[in-house]
C-alpha cells in the first residue's frame, strides 16, 4: 500500500489511479499474513533443529541450577520429549518472529497514518517491543527461579523428576505473562493519548489496579500461593505507577500544545486588528 494510496469504500467509484479498492486492501493484508506465516515457519524449523542441544538446555537452566542435577526430567511416555521440544521451538520461534510481524503490521497501516501519528507510532511500537522483551528477561532470570525454588521447597521426598511439558508450561506462563504485564505503561500511554484516561482517573482507581494485578497473577501462577502471586503482581503495580507518570507526561504535553496554539491564535488576531 503506497504512501498516497487510500482505501475506497466498496461500490464507490474513483478516478484516482493511486487509490486502492477495499478488496485490494484485503489482498494486500492476505499477502502480508502469508509472508509472515512463511517466514515464521522458517524460523520455527531453525529453532526445532537447535532445540534439543541448544535451546532447551538454556530454558531448563533455572531448574538445573536449583536441583543441582542435569537429570531432573522424566518422560511419562515415549512421545512426551518430542512434543515438549516442539512446544519449546514453537514459543521461541514466536518470540524471535515478533520483529517480522511488527514489520508487516507497520508496512500495512503506516500509509494511512498522518505524519504526527507516525511520529508517535514508531517509538511507541519500539518501546512496546522493548518492554515485552524486558519483561520476559526479568521473569526468566529473577521471578521464575524464585518461584520455582519456592515450589520445589515443598517437596520433602528427596526425589525430583518433572516432565518437560509441564516445566515448559510453567516457564512460558511466567515469562510471557510478565512480558505482557510490562506493556502496562505503554498501554496507559496510548489510552491517555487518545483521551480515554487521565492521571486523576488512574490515581482514583489505583486500588482496582492492585486487585486486577493479583487476579492476573493468580491466573498466570499454577498454585494459589500468595508469595508467587505477589512476585508477579508487585512488578505489575509498579508498572501501573509508571503508567500514571506516562499519562501525566501526555497531559502536560497536550496542555503546552493548547497554550501554544492559543498564543498563536491571539497573535494572528492582533495582526489582523493592526491591518
Amino acid at each position: 500500500m503506497g504512501a498516497d494510496e487510500k482505501a475506497v469504500v466498496p461500490g464507490e467509484e474513483t478516478n484516482d489511479p493511486n487509490q486502492m479498492s477495499f478488496f485490494e486492501h484485503i489482498d494486500e493484508l492476505r499477502g502480508r499474513l502469508l509472508k509472515s506465516l512463511i517466514l515464521w515457519v522458517i524460523v520455527f524449523a531453525v529453532c526445532f533443529y537447535f532445540v534439543k542441544d541448544h535451546i532447551f538446555p538454556v530454558l531448563a537452566e533455572p531448574l538445573i541450577k536449583i536441583s543441582k542435577s542435569e537429570h531432573v526430567f522424566a518422560a511419562i511416555d515415549i512421545k512426551e520429549p518430542f512434543f515438549a521440544n516442539i512446544k519449546a521451538a514453537f514459543w521461541v520461534s514466536i518470540i524471535f518472529s515478533s520483529g517480522i510481524f511488527f514489520y508487516h503490521t507497520w508496512a500495512f497501516v503506516a500509509p494511512g497514518l498522518t505524519r504526527k501519528e507516525k511520529f508517535f507510532a514508531i517509538p511507541f511500537l519500539i518501546f512496546m517491543s522493548f518492554f515485552f522483551i524486558a519483561g520476559c528477561l526479568f521473569s526468566f532470570y529473577f521471578v521464575f527461579p524464585y518461584a520455582l525454588e519456592y515450589l520445589m521447597s515443598w517437596n520433602d521426598t528427596g526425589f525430583d523428576a518433572y516432565t518437560r511439558t509441564y516445566y515448559l508450561s510453567l516457564l512460558f506462563a511466567f515469562v510471557l505473562g510478565m512480558g505482557a504485564s510490562f506493556e502496562t505503561p505503554m498501554v496507559i500511554f496510548f489510552l491517555a493519548k487518545i483521551g480515554l484516561v487521565t492521571p486523576g482517573f488512574l490515581l482514583k482507581h489505583f486500588k482496582w489496579a492492585v486487585i486486577i494485578s493479583f487476579v492476573i497473577a493468580a491466573i498466570i501462577t499454577p498454585t494459589p500461593d500468595m508469595i508467587m502471586q505477589t512476585a508477579l503482581a508487585g512488578p505489575m503495580i509498579i508498572l501501573y505507577l509508571f503508567g500514571i507518570g506516562a499519562a501525566y507526561f501526555v497531559a502536560k504535553k497536550e496542555e503546552e500544545e493548547e497554550e501554544k496554539e492559543l498564543g498563536t491564535a491571539y497573535e494572528e488576531d492582533d495582526e489582523s486588528e493592526v491591518d
